[in-house]
């Protein structure tokens, strides 16, 4: 048994079966050209679409790293700045309070 992986180019199909009698005739010459022609288009179409994806790809390449240093500079930072940022989070913030005497207060009436 052959361990060889067969891909879609190994199908064999109709299309592919080269008629000699066809190709010793102007027409079938022209004929051949023509199919050559087509698959060379498709082809080229192809190869347009696999570097479009390609820049997609590379862009998001390009995204990933930015993002990758951006995460490991806060990673890196020293253990001091991190304690720092963290004591003046934990600091109260000042509570103004209006003074008592002077406020007026509101009874709901139904």
């Amino acid at each position: 048994m052959s361990t060889d992986k067969r891909g879609v180019q190994q199908i064999k199909t109709m299309g592919g079966i080269v008629d000699a009698r066809r190709i010793r005739t102007s027409a079938g010459a022209l004929l051949e050209l023509s199919m050559l022609e087509m698959e060379k288009q498709r082809l080229m179409k192809e190869m347009q679409r696999a570097q479009r994806r390609c820049i997609e790809i590379r862009a998001r390449v390009a995204e990933i790293e930015t993002k990758q240093v951006r995460l490991q500079r806060s990673v890196d930072r020293p253990y001091a700045e991190t304690q720092a940022n963290q004591a003046l989070a934990a600091m109260p913030l000042p509570i103004h309070t209006a003074p008592t005497d002077r406020l007026k207060r509101r009874s709901l009436a139904y």
